[in-house]
């Protein structure tokens, strides 16, 4: 196995790798919302309830996550299993959070499928839009508030590049018509 990241504390972690394993393998199953909503509670669970992960170490993986290529929330857990248990961690820990979703993903396609006629059915996934909306907002809401904190320039260039990804998307569209 390898070492773990040099900023890490040298002690003995509070939890075992197959704690981690386990909280990953019930994220990836029931986490809901998207990358920005399984990040926060990564947060949530892992840092602040827990305290297994340190908020530095946890800074420093999403900041590792938004600049590496690949979903943000993979990104990060694969962060998370490195941090005290090295590369095996990181397999370990990515495999168990991003198995369960492969699962679903594969199931919920068969049922659209099979049943995607069925008005219970077409119901059922506009709810869960609804309800992804939602949980996106808060947790888009909770992570800029994090990550940007109360540093006036860096609200400023925030909502400079929220106003230019709009402005993009907007002439984005209209080409597109």
């Amino acid at each position: 196995m390898t070492e773990p990241p040099e900023n890490q504390s040298l002690s003995k972690p509070k939890y075992s790798l197959q704690q981690l394993i386990n909280y990953f393998i019930r994220l990836g199953a029931l986490g809901f919302g998207g990358p920005i909503a399984l990040v926060g509670y990564m947060h949530r669970d892992l840092v602040e309830e827990r305290g297994w992960i340190s908020e530095s170490g946890y800074q420093e993986g999403l900041t590792l996550a938004q600049v590496a290529p690949g979903p943000l929330a993979a990104q990060l857990a694969f962060y998370m299993g490195y941090i005290d248990y090295g590369l095996l961690g990181s397999a370990l820990v990515g495999i168990a959070f991003v198995l369960p979703s492969f699962l679903i993903v594969v199931c919920l396609g068969w049922a659209y499928t099979v049943y995607g006629g069925l008005s219970w059915m077409q119901a059922v996934f506009y709810g869960v839009g609804a309800a992804v909306i939602g949980i996106i907002a808060i947790s888009t809401y909770k992570l800029t508030r994090k990550t940007v904190g109360t540093d006036r320039l860096l609200w400023v260039v925030f909502l400079w590049v929220v106003y230019l990804i709009m402005l993009y998307q907007q002439s984005s569209l209209s080409r597109n018509e």
